[in-house]
């Protein structure tokens, strides 16, 4: 066997903002004196400070992927040639160095991704102005307010920026060389170019998210395609002679048509389509906006104040406007330029939060032990939240299984500037100093797509339990369409409202879920029954399948017996 050295390359775009962490600033949180202020998460950078997707990142990305695959099709082609064995030969030995039997390094390598956008690549110095940051907070769930502590700020590689992977691998010993006993086998030619090929048809399935933020849609990528190329190039070539050296060197064979992307279905995930408008106006807003706004406001009250000392009109204070500057709407950068978003994390809290309270209410009917949260912290909150809520949306130990995508919109008109004022309680007029308001923007907002993995359940949730999870986010998507379910902020104030208009629901056949569309009422469909009762009628057809917790109570039938925390712990115990 000779040393075969391969170079594969695949071509990407971002379908979703994408964060990598690295580095971050400690925040202390006993400084006094200075407002509250975010420290922003930086993405992960290199020696000369440039933003870069880390090799190993990647490579994490690409093996928790093809573990899921070869988990799920055991029996195919593909399985049958990546055996245990084999991926120790790739992936490396995770075994116990020992003096017989040496450790086998992963034969593959997967190198540094740069970000730098290619104005900027012959610049010098960092690239801390190359990436936008996004500002979000968490909501606490008691008061329904801005938890405290909880404001955070991540950079982000916009979605459209193209990527461009690059893994490399050696396959076979020199000729002459043994491999010492006990110790792990070197890869074969074949072993290496079935694993590309699984990388390939994970790439074009878009089953391979990178980086953090997962649950709010973030690190998608999609295939690069372009007319005249295809998404991938991968180059071999033997190194077992000077001229296999020069040969390498000079860019290797080409493979293209020696190998072929696996087939691996389409994208793993339940798929909920929601189109809807908002009659009110949604805002999220961007303090920054503001607060951009108002430094700009004040330098220009500044210079005209100059002037009209200079002109002798004693300061010119008839023609200075208010100060007062209205929360804006949020945007993100795009290929095409800045859009007003709708962050799906937004979206998820605001699910969260209903399917919180719809478990916890039907806790406290049963007169079902519920904790107090007037005096919890947001975190803690969550880590309480009950079992099918964590199941849904996670908590810090697990990651849950919806992911909720950012929602996009075009603006139809200028925005509307809503101005509030305060009354003074002593008074009746208003009182000084507080005038504020929104500004509110009459958009065309694009469909919410929320996706549920089953695969990210934890691995004791059986189908019952995967069953009743989606029985409960079911009834948040309800009241979502039933209009009793606001989106974004200022909800108490008027804005915030939805009118669903049509859901779509599409591969939800392990969960025994079968494909529909639920039209509003009046909507030219076959039910002329509001949309909310249609999805309650198609969550009461899935309960009747779901079998009641053994653990629960002879009281607790269908998906809500398998709310009980201490019934799901007993469980757990047992299967471990």
């Amino acid at each position: 066997m000779s040393v075969i050295r391969y170079e594969l390359t695949i071509r990407l775009k971002t379908a979703s903002p994408l964060h990598s962490g690295g580095i971050d600033e400690v925040v202390n949180r006993l400084e006094e004196g200075k407002d509250r202020q975010t420290v922003v998460r930086r993405f992960a950078r290199d020696g000369n400070d440039r933003p870069i997707l880390t090799g190993r990142s990647v490579k994490g990305a690409l093996r928790a992927a093809c573990r899921r695959h070869l988990e799920e099709r055991p029996n195919d082609a593909v399985a049958a040639v990546l055996t245990s064995e084999a991926l120790r030969r790739l992936w490396g030995d995770e075994g116990k160095k020992s003096a017989s039997a040496p450790l086998r390094a992963a034969c593959l390598t997967v190198h540094t991704v740069p970000l730098i956008p290619e104005a900027d690549d012959a610049g010098e110095g960092g690239a801390d102005d190359a990436l936008p940051s996004r500002m979000g907070n968490a909501i606490d769930r008691y008061w329904g307010s801005v938890a405290d502590g909880a404001l955070f700020e991540h950079e982000y590689l916009p979605a459209g920026r193209p990527l461009e992977i690059v893994i490399t691998a050696q396959a076979g010993l020199p000729d002459g060389v043994d491999v010492p006993a006990g110790a792990v086998e070197p890869a074969t030619p074949e072993q290496v170019e079935t694993l590309f090929g699984l990388f390939l048809g994970l790439f074009r399935s878009e089953r391979i998210s990178f980086g953090g933020r997962r649950g709010a849609g973030w690190g998608r990528v999609r295939p690069d395609v372009r007319p005249d190329a295809d998404f991938w190039t991968l180059t071999r070539a033997p190194l077992g002679s000077c001229d296999d050296l020069v040969s390498w060197l000079s860019g290797g064979q080409d493979m293209a048509g020696e190998i072929a992307p696996v087939d691996c279905g389409g994208p793993d995930r339940m798929r909920i389509t929601i189109a809807w408008n908002s009659p009110t106006g949604i805002l999220v807003a961007d303090p920054r906006l503001s607060e951009a706004e108002l430094e700009r406001k004040k330098q220009e009250k500044e210079k005209r104040e100059k002037a009209a000392q200079k002109a002798d009109q004693g300061g010119g204070q008839g023609d200075v406007r208010d100060d007062y500057v209205p929360a804006m709407q949020m945007c993100t950068d795009t290929a095409e330029g800045k859009r007003l978003v709708l962050p799906g994390s937004s979206v998820r809290g605001a699910l969260r939060s209903r399917a919180s309270r719809i478990a916890r209410t039907i806790l406290a009917a049963r007169r079902e032990p519920v904790a107090d949260w007037s005096n919890t912290g947001v975190h803690d909150q969550l880590a309480a939240d009950p079992v099918l809520v964590r199941d849904l949306f996670g908590s810090t130990e697990q990651r849950g299984a919806l992911t909720v995508l950012d929602t996009l919109a075009v603006p139809r008109r200028k925005p509307r500037n809503i101005p509030h004022n305060a009354g003074d309680r002593w008074t009746g007029g208003v009182a000084g100093g507080a005038l504020y308001g929104e500004e509110v923007h009459d958009a065309q907002w694009g469909d919410l797509t929320l996706e549920l993995n089953p695969g990210s359940f934890s691995p004791r949730a059986d189908v019952n339990r995967r069953r009743a999870a989606w029985c409960l986010l079911g009834l948040v998507l309800a009241e979502l369409a039933a209009g009793t379910l606001p989106l974004g902020s200022r909800g108490t104030r008027g804005l915030g409202q939805v009118e669903v208009t049509k859901i779509r629901v599409e591969g939800g056949s392990s969960l025994g879920v079968e494909d529909w569309s639920a039209p509003e009422k009046g909507g030219g469909g076959s039910s002329e029954k509001p949309l909310a009762a249609q999805i309650l009628h198609r969550l009461r057809a899935v309960n009747e399948n779901i079998a009641a917790s053994p653990d629960a109570g002879d009281n607790w039938t269908g998906w809500s017996s398998y709310l009980l925390p201490e019934a799901c712990c007993q469980k757990e115990a047992r299967d471990d």
